[in-house]
């Protein structure tokens, strides 16, 4: 069973999308930290666990920081516990479909990470700046990957602000107006004790929005990137048979879609990421729309 279950992840992971490798690899390193922490607990050792989670967190403070440069990055993918990494893997993965509706892999990645910088670049500056927040930077650090998220979140609100949207299975409305309440949330919770966290979301979703809105004017921030090999990007093949899915999971079981329909689409995709949804014609937008639900 568990080798059977144990296939199938690896699976995903091969041939899966970038959203889906991603939430693949904070579950992995939520699942082992905890299983640190669980250990170390039984044995007396929380302390250990502590000091272990803290290598890896991102310290405000300035002077720990660059003994720890990596937690940049670490920092992203830790999670302070099962509320925090299920709320964050749900948002990404809703989210993530629906940017890949339309810009399927591209740049999902460089989003994920640009926002996660950004997010944390504004939380350790407003920490230094700030004079309700300066005593606590010696004591305080950011964990968690929602700014990464949000970074896609609002990418995906650029692509299409009229995309549609159930919530709770009652109310559909445009993704714009989701996005807009979840901005507002991060904007009013800013002095409810989590500002550093906050402050993150307010950055990656920023960062996010005023990508796919450089790349609709013609500027792409991560061309460079098309000349490195990428070890979250799938395969071309792959993506082919992919570049519209209902689910990640599903995707990498899809057979390829008949050549000219393939092409159809992307040109479809192409327009929509240089110019945006709204440029498309009547007759596109009902192409799109009858695909992505096939």
């Amino acid at each position: 069973m568990f080798k059977s279950v144990w296939d199938d992840i690896v699976d995903q992971f091969s041939k899966g999308s970038v959203i889906l490798r991603i939430i693949i690899v904070c579950v992995a390193v939520f699942i082992g930290m905890e299983t640190l922490h669980i250990i170390l607990w039984s044995t007396g050792r929380q302390d250990l666990y502590t000091a272990i989670y803290s290598w890896f967190a991102l310290p405000y403070d300035l002077s720990v920081f660059i003994t720890r440069p990596w937690t940049i990055v670490t920092y992203m993918f830790l999670h302070a516990g099962i509320g925090h990494i299920l709320y964050n893997m749900l948002w990404l993965y809703w989210f993530g479909e629906i940017y890949q509706l339309y810009m399927r892999d591209k740049r999902a990645l460089a989003i994920f990470f640009g926002g996660g910088l950004v997010g944390a670049a504004l939380s350790v500056a407003a920490y230094h700046i700030l004079p309700p927040l300066r005593p606590y930077v010696a004591s305080s650090s950011l964990v968690g990957a929602s700014a990464g998220i949000e970074a896609i979140m609002f990418a995906a609100t650029a692509l299409n602000p009229n995309h549609r949207i159930r919530i709770f299975m009652v109310v559909e409305l445009p993704i714009k107006f989701v996005a807009i309440a979840v901005f507002l949330l991060n904007y009013v919770a800013i002095t409810y004790g989590n500002a550093g966290g906050e402050i993150a979301h307010i950055g990656g979703a920023l960062f996010g929005f005023t990508y796919i809105k450089s790349l609709q004017a013609g500027v792409d921030w991560f061309a460079i990137l098309d000349k490195i090999p990428n070890l979250f990007s799938r395969s071309a093949r792959n993506m082919k048979a992919t570049h519209v899915s209902r689910g990640a999971a599903a995707a990498g079981n899809r057979s390829e879609r008949p050549t000219s329909e393939q092409k159809k689409l992307d040109e479809i995709l192409d327009k929509i990421s240089k110019s945006g949804y709204n440029s498309l014609s009547k007759e596109e937008k009902d192409f799109l729309f009858k695909y992505s639900n096939k």
